[in-house]
């Protein structure tokens, strides 16, 4: 029994009231593993779009991992459709991501009062 009779809230879980355990079972991968996984295969281009592709990147191999096939290919939809935000994920994914810094220029204000011009000199509490 979870409770002790007469109590709204007890000790949930004590010696005696122990819940099964449903969370993942050992050695199961979660999806970003499996992700990675499937990103690290080798894959085999086919000879048309290994062609096109080969026009624009000439060091481009035949065999190659579906994350370079996809990293290529974005690539070549930032240059071609002059698309920022596939440049935008190439760079971020190379270099990371700028840090983005936040200026707190209102350092001064009271929280506790809603009046602006008293903001400062008001220093009462509700």
């Amino acid at each position: 029994m979870p409770f002790e009779e007469g109590h709204s809230f007890g000790v949930r879980f004590s010696s005696d009231y122990q819940p099964d355990s449903n969370g993942r079972p050992l050695g199961s991968r979660s999806r970003s593993t499996i992700a990675r996984k499937v990103l690290e295969m080798n894959a085999l281009l086919p000879n048309e779009m290994f062609e096109q592709l080969k026009a624009n990147f000439p060091d481009i191999e035949q065999k190659m991992s579906a994350e370079e096939i996809a990293t290529i290919v974005m690539l070549g939809a930032a240059i071609a459709k002059k698309d920022v935000n596939a440049y935008k994920a190439i760079m971020d994914s190379a270099y990371g991501a700028p840090k983005q810094e936040i200026e707190n220029l209102n350092t001064n204000v009271n929280v506790l009062s809603n009046d602006p011009l008293n903001a400062e000199t008001d220093n009462s509490t509700p």
